[in-house]
């Protein structure tokens, strides 16, 4: 039996392998698991990712298609696409009786299922304690050993010791780690700025100006803000790497995936059209924005700018959506 690894990634897309590839590089043995077992054969022959031009995987990470193996791992990290997450989990559960301290996943999204943010399911459904690990990250750049910050947010069920503990072990000099207790607004914050990043491709490639992207973006954030604190989340969240950083990257950066479906969609292409361009790569905030908006409607919270982007994906004209956004009355800031 191979040794045990330090940690174990479950997610072998672009994310998870640039985790890995941040790990690796200082020494920590990684697993890394995913489907189809075809693609880690080929990652384990080819030390890189095809979404991860020129860079290999350090040789202390060991990309694995038995799930046991990996589940051996004292720390567990979950990179999956987020609607897929639960399912996942609830086979992998199967192949092992080892349960480490904790989960840590880094996927950003609200299921479309239940509404439910990823820790309130994984939680449950593991009976272990699960956190998030979310920021202003690109995984391009991350694998490319580029700066880069995260947010560790762990449960209340992690001692302080130990959380200050597990935030060392996962820095890197490359990889800033911050450490919080707000599981709730670092959720709902990494899922949130996907939704306003499809809205600011929309306004972008409508040509409205700079202007309006930054009216947007700071509305945005106020929209956030409601919820994230109405499901008693933090405002210091939302103005920090999880919310506003993350949505300045989201909203800008020529890699997110989000912003460039807005921006397909606001060329003329219709929403199946613009997923069509895009791959196998996952645009998040296509299921988040409707599980935002059943979300919200259980605590009363108004959500404009994903009213409008959920009539943009059911096939309403780019410039009447933006229409009725301009057109609502007057408010004070």
């Amino acid at each position: 039996m191979p040794k045990t690894p330090d940690i174990a990634i479950f997610g072998s897309g672009a994310w998870g392998t640039a985790l890995a590839m941040a790990w690796g590089r200082e020494g920590a043995n990684v697993d890394l698991w995913g489907i189809p077992a075809e693609a880690i054969q080929d990652l384990a022959i080819t030390r890189s990712h095809p979404r991860l031009p020129g860079a290999e995987l350090p040789p202390s990470v060991r990309p694995v298609s038995k799930p046991a193996e990996a589940l051996r791992a004292p720390i567990w990290v979950s990179a999956l696409p987020t609607q897929v997450t639960p399912e996942v989990w609830a086979h992998l559960k199967t192949q092992t009786k080892h349960r480490p301290e904790l989960l840590l996943h880094a996927s950003k999204g609200i299921l479309l299922n239940n509404h439910k943010r990823l820790s309130e399911t994984l939680e449950p459904l593991l009976q272990m304690p699960v956190g998030v690990l979310s920021g202003p990250t690109f995984s391009d750049e991350v694998s490319r050993n580029l700066p880069a910050a995260l947010v560790l947010a762990l449960p209340a069920t992690i001692e302080d010791d130990r959380a200050m503990q597990l935030q060392a072990l996962l820095a890197t000099p490359r990889l800033r780690i911050y450490l919080s207790r707000d599981v709730v607004g670092v959720e709902l914050c990494g899922a949130f700025k996907n939704v306003l990043a499809i809205a600011a491709g929309l306004v972008e490639s409508l040509g409205l100006g700079l202007n309006a992207k930054a009216a947007l973006m700071t509305r945005g954030l106020a929209e956030m803000a409601r919820l994230v604190e109405k499901l008693g989340g933090r405002s210091e969240t939302v103005m920090g790497l999880a919310g506003m950083g993350d949505l300045m990257l989201t909203a800008t950066g020529p890699q997110s995936r989000n912003r460039r479906f807005g921006a397909l969609v606001g060329s003329g292409r219709s929403p199946k059209a613009a997923m069509a361009t895009m791959g196998e790569q996952v645009v998040e905030g296509i299921a988040t924005t409707d599980a935002a908006l059943a979300l919200a409607q259980t605590v009363d919270v108004e959500l404009p700018i994903t009213t409008v982007i959920s009539r943009l994906l059911q096939g309403e004209d780019p410039h009447e959506a933006v229409s009725h956004l301009m057109k609502r009355s007057l408010k004070s800031e």
